[in-house]
């Protein structure tokens, strides 16, 4: 279950905005961001003073959320029973969070980090989700029978809601919207799993066309009241929400080869800033590297390689990146890493990163330490 859990979020993490085309294409090169200028953030303590997680190798699972700006969730398995623990980054305090009987696979914060979602896998043919409060007690849950595996995200602008894709051993899917103040469930129809919220009754999607495979596709827009559709924009390879901006990958109009960022205002899906990079290819997709963007400090963080063209062959050749989406001013926090899985504290000074976010990045200091010391 463990290397499965891992194993289904890298496939999945790809899978969003990625549809292979007939065949894969060539891509030039597009020269790395160059070093900013660095900003003065004074913290009141430095990287040798943060503590590690000290566990048993074989009961260890993975790291998987911020509790809040100091404190981690991990999850471990412990005689039979699957724990999520709280761990304190600086002063090393761990805590019993939840116990569940099945397996955990995820754990998710809301934007305030007030409620969780907890993934449970009872079976391989049934999913769970149980929301639990900040203190671990549980708020309300669902249960998803015949389920392969579950894709969720949480309404930012709500806090309370939660689009579920459901998926059945075929890889067909169901939707469904999820209300944790009432408890209720109503199924929904997505053309796409993977959809993202735009607003407080909208989620967005890529519209890829199966019959036709393609690069690009046009992002729409679902209204999951109205069951009303429209499209915001074309030719998209991918497309994530930010609080009150979308941020979309597309193609350079002048070039097809480099990848842009843009970042558009949600109210009027005007620019407001964008960036490019070199643009990879794998087998007959297009890579989108992992990214996280952070409310608190209006931050977006991504891996830029250092060359376009195949990913083969450069999997420690990539620059950890910050864009500021509001000043359009970017920075290169760290060179020669691996394109892994992120995840930051609310307030953005630290860095989970790794398949089992066993690593933390301490960003004002730009250094890297490992979270996790097995005993």
């Amino acid at each position: 279950m463990k290397k499965r859990m891992v194993y289904l979020t890298v496939i999945f993490s790809l899978l969003i905005g990625c549809q292979p085309p007939q065949k894969p294409k060539d891509v030039v090169d597009s020269p790395p961001i160059s070093e900013g200028v660095v900003k003065e953030n004074p913290v009141p303590y430095e990287i040798d003073e943060l503590q590690q997680i000290e566990t048993p190798f074989e009961s260890f699972s993975a790291v998987v959320e911020w509790l809040n700006d100091e404190t981690v969730l991990y999850i471990m398995e412990a005689t039979g029973k699957y724990e999520v623990h709280t761990f304190n980054v600086r002063s090393g305090e761990s805590t019993l969070f939840y116990t569940s009987d099945s397996p955990i696979t995820t754990v998710e914060a809301n934007s305030t980090y007030e409620l969780f979602v907890i993934q449970t896998a009872p079976s391989f043919t049934e999913g769970h989700l149980s929301v639990v409060d900040a203190s671990g007690n549980l708020v309300c849950q669902w249960e998803f029978p015949d389920s392969q595996d579950l894709v969720y995200s949480w309404n930012p602008y709500t806090n309370n809601h939660i689009a579920v894709s459901s998926f059945h051993e075929d890889w067909t899917f169901e939707g469904y919207l999820l209300d944790v103040s009432t408890k209720e469930m109503t199924k929904k129809y997505f053309a796409n799993p993977f959809v993202q919220w735009l607003g407080e009754s909208k989620v967005g999607y890529i519209n890829w066309n199966q019959d036709e495979p393609s690069l690009t596709a046009p992002l729409l827009a679902y209204d999951v009241l109205t069951d009303q559709t429209e499209q915001l924009m074309e030719n998209v390879i991918m497309f994530t929400s930010l609080s009150n901006l979308v941020m979309t990958m597309t193609t350079n109009m002048e070039n097809e080869q480099v990848a842009q960022y843009n970042f558009l205002d949600t109210k009027n899906f005007k620019n407001v800033h964008q960036f490019q990079a070199p643009l990879l290819s794998m087998y007959s997709n297009y890579v989108t590297p992992f990214y996280e963007y952070v409310s608190s400090t209006n931050l977006f963080y991504t891996f830029i390689p250092t060359s376009g063209g195949t990913v083969e062959g450069l999997s420690d050749s990539f620059q950890f990146v910050s864009f500021h989406v509001e000043e359009g001013e970017k920075e290169v926090l760290l060179e020669k890493l691996e394109n892994k899985p992120i995840k930051f504290s609310p307030n953005g000074l630290f860095c989970l990163y790794g398949y089992q976010l066993e690593q933390l990045i301490f960003i004002p200091e730009k250094e890297m330490i490992d979270l996790v010391k097995y005993s």
